[in-house]
């Protein structure tokens, strides 16, 4: 039906969106048609024709940005590529041969097809009698497509001389079919079969013996006809010592399953020169004997929210309320409570200054990060909540941060005239800019932190059109700042503020040991991320700094040595910052798929993630639980320390023998990431459990109870009983 509705819209809206397409299919034929979206050309690899003698000719196709044509199974929608010849009597064109497609996932609606550039071959056998030159007319259709698809269709001609030996074309015209037979998957060097399960779902089984589960990704299986396979479902693919493993979906054809189930088998494999994008054509026979069991699927899973984007605002509302309430979030705001205080007894006016000023500098933070979110998601393709965390220059200067914060707060410094526009002092001056950076502050510090609701909010933001990106993560801004806005507009509240008096100055004080706290927090997940040498650099940029600001505080007059202090002022902080330069900042790979010795977490008692244990865990009927951390995920942290490694949910976990996988986030993971984006949430902590024998696994909360992780693990027990 969607397919129809499609070709439907197409036939339709076709002739009223692309008058100039259908116009250029009556004009005189040539071997170059444009179109408003496409320039195609027909290409020969021979200058000269040798009478029966095969040669290849190729339709190249440049495409508009953003647009895209249609593999020879288009998918949920669209319409292959077609070419009509008119050849000579005697003459012969063979069917076309298709180069690997791409998916195009299109709100959900799944296509296979080609973008920017592609170029279809089809081999010509001439007369063998042929005398005098050969003539290649073709008449070509396609459908080219973005918001709106348009059918276009073009008339081509294209003479060549004969000769006693074809003659090969221009260097070129040549390069274009090294080019276009790169793209030409190749046939299979493996074995494959597939079966069917009890509910009449295929699963593809590629017998590729010897595959490295962390050397191979991206693997898709491109059915070559519409119908035995759904191709809206998510293909979840997992590599074993075995091969490659494919569970697929029953398409929407009536007919019983094929013998055979054709297609093109995409992957990519990390060797020495970097990734390397594959493409191997492949049958697979069909193997009554072969009864898939349950698989690793998350599709699905027990509580997986799909939200709309009402509940997905409310729920960006409760979790930024929540995120009030975490550890990380609580010292800034502690800190601004107490510069709160200090305008009790001012003006009303001043006090709701200061609220709306906290409350835009939170909003504005929000904003600003939506939309680097939406520029990365734009150019990277996928983004995650707490990712600049991964990043260890962000671990660096976020460690500078907390630590000139806490000098402030403990009166080694005070900003003055010199010192007003110096990065994070702004967060302790007075009236509305003080308020606005504070707001500031608290942002930076709450991403590594999740709080109940945000998880499933994120995943939505993360994953819509910009508009509603920006609409969640300003809901989650406002629900971070309403209490201290609350507070700063009802008078009533407000008398339930302490009076000032000095007891003020020993909170500031107080609170600059959580300052301390958190730099010492950011330089432990440095060194998880580069090893010792980050505390060298963290230590040293710190005393730098301090050594900085010490030279900023002695003297006042305006005289060579003021100016001469500030000048090596100066240089400290600079150098400070040039730390940053010796950091490794490129994409790096936890230490769950690399083994590496910088583990962000502790793995004591559990196993590293990788799909194929988990797949292998599941298959077996065994329980599985799935835990996916970082070392800068502060909640993550207390949920291990409160739930998850207790002695009785160590001894728990024992008795009901479940197979306990730990994913560390810590560094950027590909594979993690994926399950995360299958999932729709955008970032850690993410906790899985299978039941035995279960097919989809059931999302624990954010936050953990020993509890709730004992009742969980009771039911095991009680089975076996």
């Amino acid at each position: 039906m969607t397919r129809f509705l499609a070709l439907l819209l197409v036939l339709l809206a076709g002739p009223a969106l692309a008058p100039s397409a259908f116009a250029q299919a009556s004009a005189a034929p040539t071997a170059v048609v444009t179109t408003d979206n496409v320039r195609s050309e027909l290409v020969s690899e021979v200058a000269t024709v040798k009478p029966g003698e095969p040669f290849w000719v190729g339709l190249r196709q440049t495409l508009r940005p953003k647009w895209h044509t249609y593999w020879k199974n288009p998918g949920e929608s669209g319409l292959p590529t077609e070419i009509t010849w008119k050849l000579p009597e005697g003459a012969k064109a063979d069917p076309i041969v298709w180069p690997a497609p791409i998916l195009f996932d299109i709100g959900g609606v799944i296509n296979y097809g080609f973008k920017d550039e592609s170029m279809l071959l089809v081999r010509i056998t001439p007369p063998a009698n042929l005398a005098g030159p050969l003539t290649l007319a073709a008449e070509a259709n396609w459908l080219v497509c973005e918001d709106v698809c348009i059918p276009e269709e073009g008339k081509f001609e294209l003479v060549l001389p004969t000769g006693a030996a074809a003659t090969p074309a221009p260097p070129a015209a040549r390069t274009l079919f090294e080019q276009a037979r790169r793209a030409i998957p190749t046939a299979s060097p493996w074995p494959a079969r597939y079966g069917l399960s009890k509910t009449g779902d295929p699963t593809l089984l590629v017998e590729a013996k010897g595959l490295k589960a962390d050397a191979v990704g991206d693997v898709y299986f491109f059915p070559a006809e519409w119908g035995p396979v759904a191709t809206m479902a998510k293909q979840i693919a997992t590599v074993t010592p075995e091969g490659i493993r494919i569970p697929l979906k029953k398409g929407d054809a009536k007919s019983a399953m094929p013998a055979e189930l054709a297609g093109t088998l995409v992957l990519t494999e990390k060797t020495a020169d970097g990734n390397v994008k594959q493409a191997f054509d492949l049958s697979a026979k069909l193997d009554p004997a072969f009864v898939p069991t349950a698989t690793a699927s998350l599709a699905n899973a027990v509580g997986a929210e799909d939200l709309s984007l009402v509940q997905a605002l409310l729920f960006a509302l409760l979790g930024g309320l929540i995120l009030n309430l975490m550890p990380c979030v609580f010292p800034v705001l502690a800190m601004k409570a107490a510069a709160f205080a200090r305008l009790a007894g001012h003006e009303r006016s001043e006090m709701r200054r200061d609220g709306l000023a906290y409350t835009a500098g939170v909003l504005a933070s929000f904003a600003a990060m939506a939309g680097i979110v939406i520029a990365i998601r734009s150019t990277a393709g996928e983004v995650s909540w707490g990712f600049q965390f991964q990043s260890p220059v962000f671990s660096l200067l976020i460690a500078y941060l907390f630590f000139v914060v806490g000098l402030n707060l403990s009166g080694v410094f005070e900003v003055g005239g010199r010192l007003a526009g110096v990065g994070q002092g702004l967060v302790a001056r007075g009236g509305t800019t003080g308020a606005f950076f504070t707001g500031v502050l608290a942002v930076i510090v709450a991403t590594p932190c999740t709080a109940p609701f945000m998880a499933a909010a994120l995943g939505f933001a993360l994953s819509q059109p910009a508009p509603a990106t920006i609409a969640v993560l300003l809901a989650m801004g406002l629900g971070l700042a309403l209490p201290y806005l609350a507070l700063s507009m009802t008078p009533a509240l407000q008398k339930l503020m302490p009076r000032p008096g000095p007891w003020m100055d020993r909170l500031r004080q107080f609170l600059a040991f959580p300052m301390y706290a958190s730099a010492v927090w950011m330089i432990w997940v440095l060194t998880q991320q580069t090893g010792a040498d980050g505390v060298l650099y963290a230590l040293g940029g710190m005393i730098l700094i301090a050594f900085a600001i010490w030279l900023l505080r002695i003297g006042s007059a305006a005289s060579v040595g003021t100016w001469v202090r500030r000048g090596l002022a100066a240089a400290a902080v600079l150098l400070a910052f040039a730390a940053t330069l010796k950091l490794d900042d490129s994409p790096a790979t936890a230490a769950s798929a690399s083994g590496g010795p910088n583990a962000g977490v502790s793995f004591e008692g559990w196993e590293r993630f990788s799909r194929a244990r988990m797949a292998e865990a599941v298959a077996a009927g065994k329980p599985v639980f799935v835990d996916f951390t970082a070392a800068w995920c502060i909640t993550c942290l207390v949920n291990e320390r409160v739930a998850l490694e207790t002695p009785a949910t160590r001894k728990a976990f024992e008795q009901a023998g479940v197979v306990k996988l730990k994913g560390d986030w810590t560094n950027r993971d590909t594979e993690i990431t994926g399950v995360l984006k299958e999932l729709g949430r955008a970032g850690v902590p993410l906790y899985l459990f299978w039941a035995p024998g279960a097919d989809r696994p059931k999302i624990l909360p954010q936050v953990l109870t020993e509890t709730l992780i004992l009742s969980e693990l009771s039911s095991i027990q009680q089975a076996k009983r």
